[in-house]
């Protein structure tokens, strides 16, 4: 229909089309309703139009809004997909340093990859390290430790064969001492001369008196003064024969030096001539009687690792208990020693004896000798016995007279002929000091045991004639000094050695000229280690070090913290001990200063053509500073030179020393941080845990023997060494058909097992305050916490024969792959990170955790 027309004019409203209608004169004609609302004839209530717009206005905002957030979202969501693809297949950062790579070769080549590290972790670690390294031979195993300290010995050689000027006093004497040694010609062409001249100074003759090669001796008749022999000897030796006698700080007040006298325990203060540190053998204990334990912490401290060595000629050695023959091999070498002397003698020289007679003499000389031997051995030996757990702190201490008094009673009984001992033996070493002593104050410190020693040694030497023990010692000084001299005698100790250890009696030799190294850096280490410590170490290395000690300490702490069977106020004491705590770093800062080495070396003179007086003049320095040093005040120092490649923790300073050399490549300097961590770091909590193992416990924050923790403490923790000591004494040798011993090894099995405790719980503090470290080559698919205990497992390749392995068995140490499996089967981190499956080898249900 056609509505709201307008006229003539055919215009349609926008509403529609005109309308046509009657017109009334009196009324306008109608408009559409634009013209309406312009004439103001109609008042807007609002169209279908303006009622529209304004109704959805408000949703199309809405729905502008969700589109906008959408977009936004799905952009969102595209750029995290983005993001995480490119991550995916970003670069991981490799590191490449020369560091890196020499890690990456070094892990990879002693790796066996086709065993299951949750089987066996040490095979998985060290399978194929054997095959880069040289084999040891019989009695020697070889190892990265041992590896490192040869390659020091030729740093060492390398420079004292250099000819270089310029150099402070006693580097310049340790040149001359390497000279000395080194000088074969020389050493040949004097022979055995020195040697029969120290013999006579130490009143001794020039061969035994028992070989009376002119049949005039009266042996009825015959005296000899031992005893003054004996002083002599440690006066101008440093050397143990019949008696022990050393100076110790007092366990109960480190500050103080004591008197200790007991069994022969410093029998050869000569330099090796083998490239291994001495150890201390023979450890002694005895029920209620704890000094011969305390002797061997204090002399010996706890060491990371221990070098097992034999002396140059040990009279104790076995092979598959074949007595007999041994027997053989020791008196044939005894007789053929003396004989060279008889040869070289004034008499010697015109020896009318046919020298088979001669030669019968010498064998029954050597079996004399061999039955003394072996009955003051039995007097000094007794059976190992395990430590007890509840350590004796009240020391047995006696004046001199006191010990002479149970001495004569106990040669009386034995139907001896008492004889005054203890107070000349005193005096007569001090006399070589500025110290005078008081029998009255000055009271000595002897175990149970070693006054039984004392006694019995004293009651047998009553009844023996003086020409045996004349023997005794002279051969028991002739085998220390003589090794030193030629090369006929050097050879015919290497031919008796190889004879005992070897089945075709063929011994490899160590070069002389790490010999010699060896020698000097034993007798002037911290001359030797100021020719190559690097100026940079004390502002580049040693901060990193501290670093990662605190790190050490403060996860300790935290363990500790955690602990349940300490009670508070143990945990306090703990806490203290840790925090006072001291480290000895790579090389004391005075070492750089050559007036301060100088003073150091003070009284030492060498001579660049007398080899053997030359470490007895170094020897007898140190004796007599020992002595000298009786009445001050004792200052703890480094327990060892920078050039020994091992950590200590010192009981008594409450200090932990960690030389040069271990801050150097295999066990530092490693590329990455995990394993920096997983080596040195180990190493260092190791010595960190030493102050609070089976004998760390003893000894308080000050390095004093007192009794810090609580009973009920104390006896918690002896009830939880037992899984260790069970877990160890677990570990079999299939080749010796023999186990570890658990008790033995406890106290450093405890601190390997802390060691790695606190250094993996350091490492993830590190990496969470600096962030990821980056992959090593070849290693890319492993994380930090794997590359941790590879290290850790590398740490300990090596490998042994059957005569080193024998020895490992009777070390405080576990055998090194024990050392590795063990520590790490107590780990619930390590079987998390190798997803080892529960009951595997590697994870197994029960595991040993004191820290």
């Amino acid at each position: 229909m056609n509505a709201w027309r307008t006229g003539d004019t055919g215009d349609v409203d926008a509403m529609g089309p005109t309308v046509t209608r009657e017109v009334s004169a009196n009324t306008p004609p109608l408009k559409n309703g634009g013209d309406l609302r312009e004439s103001g004839y109609l008042i807007a209530v609002g169209s279908r139009t303006a009622r529209f717009r304004r109704k959805h206005k408000n949703k199309l905002v809405y729905v502008a809004l969700i589109v906008i957030l959408l977009m936004l979202f799905t952009l969102a969501v595209a750029m995290t997909a983005l993001y995480v693809h490119q991550k995916r297949n970003k670069p991981i950062p490799i590191c490449e340093s020369k560091e890196c790579l020499r890690s990456a070769a070094n892990l990879a080549l002693s790796m066996d990859r086709t065993v299951d590290p949750c089987t066996d972790f040490y095979e998985y670690s060290c399978g194929n390290w054997a095959k880069d390294h040289p084999q040891p031979d019989a009695q020697r195993p070889n190892d990265w430790f041992r590896d490192k300290q040869t390659k020091v010995y030729i740093a060492v050689r390398d420079f004292l064969e250099k000819n270089s000027t310029n150099h402070p006093k006693p580097v310049q004497q340790a040149k001359d001492i390497y000279k000395a040694c080194m000088d074969t010609e020389t050493l040949n062409k004097r022979g055995i001369r020195p040697v029969i001249e120290i013999l006579n100074a130490l009143g001794l003759p020039s061969f035994p008196t028992l070989i009376n090669i002119t049949d005039d001796i009266d042996y009825n008749n015959y005296t000899f003064d031992w005893l003054e022999t004996v002083i002599k000897i440690k006066t101008q030796l440093g050397m143990d024969v019949l008696i022990g006698f050393d100076i110790y700080s007092d366990p109960k007040n480190s500050s103080v030096y004591r008197l200790m006298l007991g069994s022969p325990e410093t029998t050869n203060p000569f330099p090796s001539m083998h490239n291994e540190k001495k150890r201390h053998t023979g450890k002694k204990t005895m029920k209620h009687a704890n000094i011969p334990i305390l002797k061997t912490i204090l002399t010996h401290k706890r060491s990371f690792f221990i070098f097992k060595k034999k002396y140059e000629y040990d009279s104790k050695a076995t092979n598959d208990n074949d007595d007999e023959r041994i027997a053989q091999i020791y008196k044939l070498f005894y007789a053929q020693l003396i004989k060279l002397f008889i040869l070289e003698s004034e008499n010697g020289k015109d020896l009318k004896l046919p020298e088979a007679d001669l030669d019968q003499q010498l064998l029954k000389t050597a079996d004399a000798y061999y039955n003394f031997n072996e009955n003051i051995y039995e007097l000094e030996a007794t059976n190992d016995t395990d430590v007890e757990d509840d350590f004796d702190f009240n020391l047995p201490e006696f004046t001199v007279d006191e010990i002479q008094a149970h001495t004569d009673m106990i040669v009386e009984n034995n139907d001896g002929t008492s004889m005054a001992i203890w107070k000349r033996y005193l005096q007569g070493v001090f006399n070589n000091s500025n110290v005078e002593l008081n029998f009255e104050t000055d009271k000595v410190i002897v175990s149970e045991f070693d006054l039984r020693y004392m006694s019995l040694m004293a009651a047998y030497l009553s009844k023996t004639s003086p020409v045996v023990i004349e023997l005794y010692i002279w051969i028991k000084v002739t085998e220390v000094l003589a090794v030193h001299t030629t090369t006929e005698i050097r050879e015919l100790f290497d031919k008796s050695n190889a004879e005992l250890h070897y089945d075709n009696g063929v011994s490899s030799s160590t070069p002389r000229s790490l010999i010699c190294a060896s020698a000097v850096n034993d007798m002037l280490g911290m001359a030797v280690a100021y020719a190559i410590v690097d100026p940079n170490f004390m502002n580049v290395t040693k901060p990193k070090i501290e670093s990662m000690l605190n790190e050490l300490k403060n996860a300790l702490a935290h363990l500790v913290g955690k602990t349940k069977w300490m009670d508070d106020n143990t945990k306090l004491e703990t806490y203290k001990k840790i925090i006072q705590m001291k480290t000895l770093i790579g090389f004391p800062e005075w070492l750089i200063d050559e007036k301060s080495l100088e003073l150091y070396y003070e009284g030492i003179e060498v001579d660049a053509e007398k080899h053997l007086e030359n470490m007895i003049n170094v020897i007898q320095v140190k004796v007599r500073n020992a002595l000298n040093n009786f009445r001050e005040i004792h200052n703890y120092s480094w327990a060892t030179d920078p050039t020994e490649v091992n950590a200590y923790h010192t009981f008594q300073s409450n200090t932990i020393t960690i030389p040069l050399v271990m801050l150097q490549y295999p066990f530092f300097e490693l590329g990455l941080e995990s394993l920096n961590y997983g080596a040195l770091g180990t190493i260092l909590g190791h010595e960190i845990t030493h102050g609070f193992d089976n004998f760390g416990r003893l000894f308080d924050k000050n390095g004093n023997l007192v009794p810090w923790w609580s009973n009920e403490t104390t006896q918690l923790y002896v009830n939880m060494t037992q899984c260790f000591v069970q877990q160890y004494s677990s570990f079999y040798f299939t080749d010796l058909d023999e186990y570890v011993n658990g008790r033995t090894t406890l106290g450093e099995n405890i601190a390997d097992n802390g060691g790695v405790r606190e250094s993996l719980a350091a490492l993830k503090r590190h990496l969470h305050k600096y962030g990821p470290e980056p992959k090593l080559p070849g290693f890319e698919h492993m994380t930090s916490e794997q590359m941790f205990f590879l290290s850790y497992g590398n740490l300990w390749c090596g490998v042994s024969t059957k005569e080193s392995s024998k020895k490992d068995l009777e070390d405080e140490h576990s055998p090194q792959r024990f050392r590795a499996i063990g520590t790490l089967q107590n780990s619930e981190d390590f079987a998390r990170a190798w997803n080892c499956p529960p009951g595997s080898p590697m994870n197994p249900q029960e595991r040993c955790i004191i820290f």
